[in-house]
């Protein structure tokens, strides 16, 4: 009998894995997906279209005009930005607890190096998500430095 029900629970346990990690990999394909059409936005200089499909946090926290500028500034300084856009989401206990009890808004953040002819820098991204759906919460880039660069290491 015992072993019975230790099989059944190794059973339920697998089962629960398998579906955490579909959901985790569903979740992380939406973002690649929402952060490559963020580049082709920003690539056509479609700044409102941005801003407007961005999550009500982020409407809340800057002006349109706010935030077109730095999209301004990001566009003039990337290029043309391309590559593909790769998430990977730390699976916790915490994230799994939030899931079984019912929260439906779940935040990921991730950092990029997008492809870019003039500068080498990193964007950092804060998405909400929710029904399989991203929305922007955050967007900040930084220039690390103009191409040609070299970045040393060590002494």
């Amino acid at each position: 009998m015992r072993s019975r029900v230790a099989v059944f629970v190794v059973l339920i346990l697998i089962g629960c894995a398998s579906c955490s990690y579909e959901d985790k990999r569903k979740t992380e394909t939406a973002v690649e997906q929402a952060a490559e059409k963020f580049h082709e936005a920003l690539n056509g200089e479609q700044y409102q279209t941005i801003y407007n499909e961005a999550d009500v946090e982020l409407r809340k926290s800057v002006t349109e005009a706010e935030f077109t500028t730095q999209l301004r500034s990001a566009h003039e300084q990337f290029g043309r930005v391309s590559g593909k856009v790769y998430v990977f989401i730390d699976d916790s206990v915490w994230r799994g607890l939030r899931k079984a009890f019912g929260t439906r808004r779940e935040i990921v953040s991730h950092a990029n190096l997008p492809a870019s002819d003039l500068i080498l820098g990193t964007e950092h991204f804060v998405w909400v998500v929710q029904n399989d759906e991203p929305k922007l919460v955050s967007y900040k880039f930084q220039r690390i430095c103009s191409k040609p660069c070299s970045i040393g290491f060590g002494p």
